[in-house]
């Protein structure tokens, strides 16, 4: 399909909704999946919403709830709405599409790059600081939705105990990676228990899981 973005460039203010729109030409707007991306200015470009044939939405890491995206499938349109206007709004957005029976191929998705996961332990000079910070490194995959969760001893671990994540960050390669982080009062990583990064995709079948712990750590 071919598409058509306009306007090219919309001034808000502050607080405000806008809507920009995209229109899609030589296919029917049902048979196409729609990847929205952002790029702010000194970032690299990053997944903002995946708005799917059968109108489930996908919504990245970080994206919060104001950006809605929406179809109107008479006029051949999309549309991605942001409400209540904020400073870090401002960025270029533009969006990639998908035909529905292209992405069909291989059954549920079996074909998108699959996410790779690398973790890593603690600086041994943030240890002497009295704090210890484990790194999910996330790679490899497509589309760039993705849900990166830290476990404790089979026990989630929510955002306000120590857990932050970067930027979405598409590649050269045309996939995306992310960085997750878990911050532990040194005497907690002391403890030897069993850390997890659990990743999920709609590339995956199941749940991805890498496992590190401080006892197998001392070890090496």
């Amino acid at each position: 399909p071919s598409w058509i973005q306009s306007p090219s460039e919309i001034s808000v203010s502050l607080g405000q909704m806008v809507a920009l729109e995209c229109a899609v030409a030589n296919v029917s707007a049902d048979k196409v999946n729609v990847n929205w991306i952002r790029q702010s200015p000194g970032q690299k470009p990053e997944g903002v919403l995946l708005f799917k044939t059968d109108l489930s939405i996908y919504r990245a890491l970080g994206i919060p709830e104001q950006y809605v995206s929406s179809r109107d499938a008479s006029n051949k349109k999309f549309l991605l709405t942001i409400r209540d206007v904020q400073e870090g709004d401002d960025s270029i957005y533009f969006l990639t599409c998908l035909l529905d029976e292209h992405a069909e191929v291989g059954g549920g998705g079996s074909n998108l790059p699959q996410p790779r996961i690398q973790l890593f332990p603690p600086a041994q000079e943030e240890l002497a600081t009295g704090f210890a910070t484990l790194t999910c490194l996330v790679s490899s995959f497509f589309p760039g939705y993705i849900d990166v969760l830290w476990m404790r001893d089979s026990q989630a671990q929510a955002q306000a105990q120590g857990v932050r994540i970067g930027l979405v960050a598409l590649g050269e390669d045309k996939t995306y990676s992310v960085s997750s982080y878990l911050t532990l009062p040194d005497s907690e990583w002391g403890l030897d228990a069993s850390y997890s990064c659990v990743v999920k995709h709609e590339s995956l079948a199941s749940a991805l899981e890498k496992n590190i712990s401080a006892k197998d750590y001392k070890r090496q």
